[in-house]
């Protein structure tokens, strides 16, 4: 994280969302030596917010979890198991 004063994000700003929207790069910006703000692009604040919300819930960490121990265990469908599944249920996908 790169760390800048207010006054140089400022002069920088529209460079800064640009590296922060395309590279991730988050940004700390200070004010008179003290932390202010916090600059990230868009995509990494909505997945932090999305993590939040998981994280918040019981039933979606639950389930959550119950997932990645079924990956563990192998308990998976390749494509076209999970094409002719969905086809059986009445849900057509086209394979090609």
């Amino acid at each position: 994280m790169t760390t800048l004063p207010v006054a140089d994000a400022r002069a920088n700003l529209s460079k800064l969302i640009d590296e922060a929207s395309t590279t991730h790069e988050r940004f700390e910006i200070t004010r008179n030596g003290r932390r202010a703000a916090v600059l990230i692009g868009a995509d990494d604040y909505d997945a932090m917010r999305e993590t939040i919300a998981v994280l918040s819930d019981p039933v979606l960490l639950r389930s959550h979890e119950e997932g990645q121990q079924a990956l563990g265990d192998g308990d998976v469908l390749d494509a076209e198991q999970l094409a002719d599944a969905m086809n059986n249920a009445g849900r057509h996908v086209d394979t090609r």
